[in-house]
């Protein structure tokens, strides 16, 4: 659980500043609206309100590496905000009362 102030914002990972990162950022930004990012120096803090979505098809195209799910978001993932469930598709940080990702509403622009 977050202890910054943003807390009561919404839902996200913590990210280790590096450019796999920003580029995890960068996907979330397409795939979610109202997406607050805060640069803590070493630390990149994403949140969004009630769902955040990442897709592995997403970010395979952002970074044009074959990505892997387990396994590569963790590597730069040191912590989350909310409810966290991973598949190999895809990532889904969402608030304890909303709904399961497979019944949430889909990605936004389609994916």
């Amino acid at each position: 659980m977050s202890t910054s102030g943003d807390a009561g914002y919404g839902v996200g990972p913590v990210l280790h500043a590096t450019p796999f990162a920003r580029s995890v950022v960068s996907v979330i930004e397409e795939e979610n609206t109202h997406v607050l990012v805060r640069d803590e120096g070493a630390y990149l803090r994403v949140l969004v309100p009630r769902v955040c979505r990442l897709s592995r098809a997403g970010l395979a195209a952002a970074t044009g590496f074959a990505i892997r799910f387990p396994g590569d978001l963790e590597t730069v993932m040191s912590s989350f905000t909310g409810v966290m469930q991973l598949t190999e598709d895809g990532a889904v940080w969402r608030l304890a009362r909303e709904p399961a990702a497979e019944t949430a509403a889909p990605l936004a622009g389609g994916r």
